[in-house]
């Protein structure tokens, strides 16, 4: 099935041709740090602190919505919003706290990996 789409990864008996037959693959110039991983680490940890603000807003807006508003219809219907909210807004959180925390230790390791992978070459 792969060979009808991908015709040029297959030699002319058929056989499937890898990028590292004869000489072929990377040509050592592919670059890799932990930066990528801080960065999507950073960006996670300001999503889960946006989150927590966004949850505390909701809160603050819907304070005293009660008052003075009883028998009307819009009230009602904030208020019965309000929690499906509040569970979207925290499940985002804190799987933004959690990829925060992964990500950091990905980083973390992969450049502990590279340090230690320079070494052994000296």
């Amino acid at each position: 099935m792969d060979r009808a789409f991908n015709p040029d990864r297959y030699d002319a008996d058929g056989q499937l041709v890898l990028a590292s037959a004869e000489g072929g693959g990377g040509g050592g110039t592919h670059k890799a740090t932990s930066g990528p991983w801080t960065t999507a680490s950073g960006v996670a940890g300001e999503l889960h602190r946006d989150m927590q603000t966004a949850m505390t807003d909701l809160g603050h807006a819907h304070e005293g919505l009660g008052n003075g508003t009883s028998g009307f219809a819009s009230a009602k219907a904030l208020g019965a919003l309000r929690p499906g909210w509040e569970e979207r807004l925290s499940g985002i959180r804190d799987l933004c706290g959690h990829l925060d925390g992964e990500m950091k230790k990905v980083g973390v390791e992969f450049h502990e990996n590279e340090v230690g992978t320079k070494k052994s070459f000296k």
